[in-house]
């Protein structure tokens, strides 16, 4: 790094710090970001950060970058790489790569996995070319919010503690890294669940203007029974006129035919999942 470039722990930075280095980081990128110490806080919790393994850059004293790193037993994540205007183009994006690889493998972690967005060629091929491959395809759904409101009684909430317990009951094994129960063990505010007569069980967040959904499940022995199907009927009549969608971290081909089923659209944008064997 040259002198004027500087990078501190995530541990000795303020959230607001960290909020600028995203937002910064990420600036020009294919999906708009604009983060906050709170969406920051939130993204150290339910990803596992290690803030003592992710870093925010700095050129000069303005926050310009930032790199974390998530942690689940012996298996690490790249959750967000992104530097600034002022900082790309000079390598720093490989440089700290390497960095963060190395550093996996010193911890004694067996694997580095990450996702990136397909049309971030460049991303990509910078990942490929350090030996990350890709393992898997991730998607997105969401229902539009032009549909008519199903004439059926809206989902009621339940306690989160509830939720959360059902998710890591009922949910399918292997998913993503954001989709994995283990995100929501601690779930707060701003998530909501609700529970379908303990048959199945949605987690989302309505703060905005659309509805994100973080989980949706169902008993393994109840599927196939029309309970997904009422489910998101019941949440589609809670939000009228609001559009209700997963971002893309759902594993391609778990969800698919279900969602075509009850008229939910895959999202065209999609992300690959990759991974580097440490060991």
């Amino acid at each position: 790094m040259t002198s004027a470039i500087s990078r501190r722990r995530l541990s000795e930075c303020s959230l607001e710090d960290a909020a600028t280095g995203f937002t910064v980081g990420f600036s020009g990128y294919v999906v708009p970001i604009n983060a906050t110490p709170h969406s920051i806080q939130l993204r150290i919790d339910r990803d596992h950060v290690d803030p003592d393994e992710s870093f925010v850059y700095f050129d000069g004293e303005a926050p310009s970058g930032i790199l974390l790193i998530g942690r689940r037993g012996d298996i690490s994540r790249v959750g967000a790489l992104g530097m600034g205007p002022t900082i790309r183009g000079q390598g720093f994006g490989s440089r700290v790569m390497r960095e963060a690889i190395d550093a996996a493998r010193a911890r004694g972690d067996r694997k580095l996995v990450l996702e990136v967005i397909d049309s971030n060629e460049r991303a990509r091929a910078l990942y490929l070319s350090l030996g990350f491959s890709i393992t898997r395809k991730l998607v997105g759904f969401g229902r539009s919010r032009k549909h008519a409101a199903p004439d059926v009684a809206p989902a009621e909430k339940c306690d989160l503690g509830t939720a959360t317990s059902l998710l890591a009951r009922f949910a399918d094994a292997d998913l993503s890294w954001q989709t994995d129960p283990l995100s929501f063990a601690a779930a707060g505010p701003p998530l909501k669940g609700f529970s379908f007569d303990g048959k199945a069980v949605a987690l989302l967040d309505d703060t905005g203007k659309d509805v994100r959904l973080f989980g949706l499940a169902v008993d393994p022995v109840r599927r196939r029974q029309g309970i997904g199907r009422a489910a998101t009927d019941a949440l589609a009549a809670r939000y009228p006129g609001r559009r209700l969608f997963f971002i893309e971290n759902v594993p391609a081909g778990l969800l698919d035919r279900f969602m075509r089923r009850i008229g939910w659209r895959k999202s065209t944008l999609t992300q690959s999942e990759m991974g580097i064997d440490l060991k």
